[in-house]
C-alpha cells in the first residue's frame, strides 16, 4: 500500500543539494542501465542532440549531461550545487569532453539571454512554477525534454523511517503538474510514462548519509544507532545494502511554443 502522501515543494537550497551530493548517483557506463533507456526513448520520439546546443537545467552530478555532451556540440550545465557540478567537472574531464560550461545558479537567478536547439530538464524542482515554466519557454527555440514524477517515489529503506519519525513524507508531482500546465496553455507534446523500480547498490556510509540528508529535509535528526538497526535488513551481501524505490515518471517533449 502507498503513504499517505501531501503535495508539497521539494528543497531546492544549495545547502541540502551538496549534502545529498556525497550520496547522489554519478554517471554510469553502458547501455543496459536506466538513462540508456531513457535517453533511447528521448530519441525515438524525435530529439536529436547530435551537433546540438543543449541547456540542461538542474543538471546534478551529470547522469545525463555527459551522455548528452558526447552527441551534441555544446552543453550548458546548470545547477544550484557547486559540487555536484565538481562532481560532473571530475567525471567529464576523466573522459575527455570539454564542451561543457558549468553555471553555478539557482534556475531563476540564471540570466543569460541565450536559446538553445534542446533544453533538457531531468527530475528538477527548480522548475514548479507558472515563471519557472515560461523561463523555460524563453530558452527554448527547438524542442524541450522534461522529466518529472507522476504521483508515486516510494523507498523501501525510508517507508520505514518516515513511520518511525511520524514523517508524512511529501509526493512528487512536477511531471504531472507539468502535463496539466502545457494543456492549459494548448501547447502538443509527446507524453511517455515510465514506471518501474530503481534498485541501488550502496556502502552502509554512503545510505546513512543519504537517509540522514533525506530526513533533514522534515526537520528531523536520524538517531544514527537507530538508523544502523534499520538499515541492516538491507544487507544482501557483505557490505552491499540494497535500496529498492517505486517510481512513476512523465516524460514530456515538446516543441517551440509557436
Amino acid at each position: 500500500m502507498q503513504m499517505e502522501t501531501t503535495p508539497q515543494t521539494p528543497p531546492r537550497s544549495k545547502e541540502y543539494w551538496n549534502n545529498h551530493a556525497r550520496s547522489f548517483p554519478r554517471f554510469e557506463e553502458g547501455e543496459d542501465n536506466y538513462e540508456a533507456g531513457v535517453m533511447r526513448m528521448i530519441r525515438d520520439n524525435g530529439v536529436d542532440f547530435r551537433g546540438a546546443s543543449v541547456l540542461d537545467v538542474g543538471c546534478g552530478s551529470g547522469m545525463y549531461t555527459i551522455r548528452i555532451a558526447r552527441e551534441a556540440a555544446r552543453v550548458t550545465a546548470l545547477d544550484v550545487s557547486d559540487v555536484m557540478l565538481d562532481i560532473l567537472r571530475e567525471d567529464a574531464e576523466t573522459l575527455g569532453l570539454h564542451n561543457i560550461d558549468y553555471v553555478r545558479a539557482d534556475w531563476m537567478d540564471y540570466d543569460r539571454d541565450e536559446t538553445f536547439d534542446v533544453v533538457f530538464c531531468s527530475m528538477t524542482p527548480a522548475i514548479m512554477s507558472e515563471e519557472s515554466r515560461l523561463k523555460l519557454l524563453r530558452h527554448a527555440r527547438g524542442k524541450t525534454v522534461f522529466m518529472g514524477f507522476a504521483g508515486l517515489m516510494k523507498s523501501d529503506v525510508m517507508t520505514g523511517l518516515y513511520a518511525h519519525y511520524g514523517v508524512t513524507p511529501r509526493m512528487f508531482v512536477n511531471g504531472t503538474d507539468m502535463r496539466n500546465w502545457l494543456d492549459e496553455k494548448g501547447i502538443p507534446y509527446v507524453a511517455c510514462p515510465v514506471e518501474g523500480t530503481w534498485t541501488v547498490e550502496n556502502s552502509l556510509e554512503k545510505l546513512t548519509d543519504s537517509c540522514t540528508t533525506f530526513l533533514s529535509q522534515y526537520g528531523v535528526t536520524a538517531d544514527q544507532d537507530h538508523l544502523r538497526r534499520h538499515l541492516a535488513q538491507f544487507e544482501e551481501k557483505p557490505g552491499v545494502f540494497v535500496e529498492r524505490t517505486e517510481y512513476k515518471i512523465d516524460l514530456l517533449i515538446w516543441d517551440k511554443a509557436a
